[in-house]
């Protein structure tokens, strides 16, 4: 019976794959021919087109034949770009068809209707598809993963179903190399061996093994805040970038991935993800850092790592300019390159015109209006080479205006955007102290000018539990009307002053928003020994939560050294060792001190040091301070620093060992000179 099962499984994967190719084919002469085409009308606009602009009417005509061109080039261009993006598709689903297959009962009178699930759709004729996209509803049902009498959601209507067979697939192009039939996510055959394969620099999709409760997160339905609460390893920024896909393609009419903002911690974590929505046939989204946010919108000075702003200085902010008495140097002079068409003064004077608006938006908006019309009538009369032509008719006022917006668009642009206002000088009269950070000078110019991003509908913080509240409050700010999915792990909160998960709910209890907490408390990373000793340094109730279901390995190794002779020889040992295994090896730090010291007395058999502008390298080891580490995970780890002064018992020194430890998925070995951190077991 196994081997008959396995033949027609064999045969369909070939007679799928066959269809692929010839769809492949087919795409590849169409779009052939396409070209051809395109490429003939384009010579036959060359050769026939007349640009003649001799008066009013044949320029008229030429624009007009002009505009019909341009909407043939861009018929083509629509066609060919659906038509690449179908290859595009079809080249994916021939690395590997599909992972998957139910076998549905809609009606007990009727036969039972099989689907074969891939990381896209796909159909011969447009409307039966061979391969259903995984982030299908009628899909859900593979990953909820109870077989018998179950349901999957259409337009809020629910669609009754016996599950019948939920089958796993290993294939190799088109050679099917083992299937699974399967029903508990504990057992998945598909999913310990993809938890037993070495790691590269890249994060992989997980589509092909998405478990019961990683699922629960990548479907759950859009509400305004949602935070998930992973421990380490438990996959969140794989369900993040998941989830992302997911909201692309059920609102892929709507959504566009300029409307995605993804903050990530720092650029080494970027680099490592990059990859992971192209592989799943989507665009990436806008993903930045604190500091390339800052860039992003035109803060004129960067945070410094020890610059930290209480979230109590941005109330200050805010009730501080109802009460603020305007003077001349909250504002700066408005310049046409070296002349001043207005004095920081005479701007004052203006505001005080409007002394019925407190300081904020609008009076700042009021007086942006009225010093626009005012510095247009001063350019316009102190422009030496303006026209002569005095008359008043519409049309040659429209082009004056025209004229002073293209000669003069730098002192016109600085009323428009604000930037006549002093932030800093505003900031710094209402906190009384000189030094302003970065988030107080961008929440006093959004209380000023109202600048926001209005068109981002969902912004993803990794690694939350490292942003403080004060960031929080700038980015809900700054984007109003976007959702928020938080995902993070306090455990790992490796700065003092972060946000706890309890202000997170709280902040949105007074945005009066629904808020919804989602846990994920099984590791997918590490090995069961590595789970138990980075485990054991959680609270007790925590600590019983938390399972791993990857095959067991080898325990931890631990060793303790006297004095830096035998420190750096166990090191050089470990590294040996290390790089003898499979995979990437990681010599974490906790701070940059200790990088330095090893890297110095290791000379020129020391391994490559990665900062912030630096990939992960492919293979090979390498040394990183536990800042950029974060969010990343690795064959074997060498903790170099496990001692008692570099991680304290206390609960951020507990935090960072917590976060290191569970940086490795097959090998663990933890090195201390002296005395060793109190928590790690032996």
């Amino acid at each position: 019976m196994e081997n008959e099962i396995f033949d027609l499984e064999q045969k369909h994967l070939t007679d799928t794959y066959n269809k692929l190719l010839e769809m492949k084919k087919d795409l590849e002469n169409q779009i052939a021919d396409l070209d051809q085409k395109a490429s003939d009308e384009k010579n036959d606009i060359r050769d026939n087109i007349r640009l003649d602009y001799a008066d009013d009417e044949t320029t008229m005509e030429t624009l007009g034949e002009i505009e019909v061109w341009n909407r043939y080039i861009d018929t083509y261009n629509i066609e060919s770009s659906s038509l690449g993006k179908r290859l595009r598709t079809v080249n994916k689903l021939l690395e590997s068809p599909y992972f998957a297959k139910i076998q549905l009962q809609f009606d007990p009178l009727e036969e039972p209707e099989s689907y074969y699930i891939g990381s896209a759709a796909i159909s011969e004729n447009g409307y039966d598809q061979m391969i259903i996209d995984w982030r299908s509803p009628i899909a859900e049902v593979y990953y909820n993963q109870e077989n018998g009498q179950t349901h999957y959601t259409v337009e809020d209507r629910e669609i009754p179903v016996d599950l019948q067979l939920r089958r796993q697939f290993e294939l190799e192009k088109n050679k099917l190399v083992s299937y699974f039939d399967t029903q508990i996510a504990i057992e998945d055959p598909m999913l310990l061996q993809s938890l037993s394969q070495t790691r590269s620099d890249k994060m992989q999709a997980i589509t092909a093994t998405i478990q019961k409760e990683q699922n629960t997160v990548i479907r759950y339905p859009d509400v305004p805040y949602l935070l998930v609460n992973g421990i380490a390893g438990s996959g969140k920024t794989s369900v993040l970038l998941q989830r992302i896909a997911y909201l692309f393609y059920q609102k892929r009419n709507t959504l566009r991935p300029d409307q995605v903002c993804l903050m990530t911690l720092n650029p080494v974590f970027r680099e490592y993800i990059d990859n992971v929505l192209p592989d799943l046939g989507e665009t990436n989204p806008v993903t930045v850092t604190w500091q390339e946010f800052l860039e992003l919108v035109h803060v004129p000075f960067t945070d410094t790592e020890w610059d930290y702003t209480e979230a109590d200085s941005l109330s200050k902010i805010h009730e501080g300019l109802l009460e603020l008495v305007p003077e001349a140097d909250d504002f700066f002079d408005i310049m046409q390159k070296e002349t001043r068409v207005m004095s920081k003064n005479e701007v004052l004077g203006i505001v005080r015109s409007f002394s019925q608006f407190p300081m904020g938006v609008r009076l700042i908006q009021t007086v942006s209006d009225e010093l626009e019309h005012r510095a247009k009538n001063f350019l316009r009369n102190n422009d030496n080479n303006k026209d002569d032509d005095s008359s008043s008719t519409a049309k040659s006022e429209q082009a004056e205006n025209n004229r002073i917006e293209n000669d003069f668009g730098g002192a016109l642009s600085t009323i428009k955007r604000c930037n006549f206002v002093n932030i800093k000088h505003v900031a710094q009269r209402i906190l009384s102290r000189p030094n302003i950070t970065a988030a107080e000078w961008l929440y006093t110019k959004m209380e000023l000018t109202g600048i926001c991003d209005r068109n981002m509908r969902y912004v993803m913080i990794d690694e939350v539990q490292d942003y403080t509240k004060a960031q929080m409050i700038v980015f809900r700010k700054y984007f109003p009307n976007a959702r928020f999915m938080l995902l993070g792990d306090e455990f790992q909160a490796i700065r003092t002053g972060t946000i706890t998960f309890a202000e997170i709910a709280e902040m949105a209890k007074a945005d009066k928003k629904n808020f919804v907490e989602l846990p994920l408390m099984t590791s997918y990373r590490s090995s069961p020994e590595i789970t138990d000793m980075f485990a054991s340094i959680l609270p007790e109730n925590k600590k019983l939560m938390v399972s791993s279901v990857k095959r067991p390995g080898d325990a931890a190794v631990v060793k303790v050294c006297g004095d830096d002779k035998e420190y750096f020889a166990e090191l050089k040992k470990l590294i040996n060792e290390s790089i003898a295994k499979e995979g990437l090896t990681a010599i974490i730090c906790r701070n940059p001190l200790n990088m330095e010291k090893i890297i110095a007395s290791l000379g020129p058999d020391a391994p490559q040091e990665i900062t912030v502008q630096d990939a992960l390298p492919k293979s090979g080891a390498f040394i990183i301070e536990l800042a950029l580490a974060k969010g990343l995970e690795f064959d074997n780890v060498i903790l170099a620093d496990a001692d008692s002064n570099t991680y304290p018992d206390n609960e951020l020194g507990n935090h960072c060992l917590y976060t290191a430890m569970s940086r490795a998925t097959q090998h663990l070995s933890i090195l201390a000179k002296g005395s060793l951190a109190v928590k790690i077991k032996k």
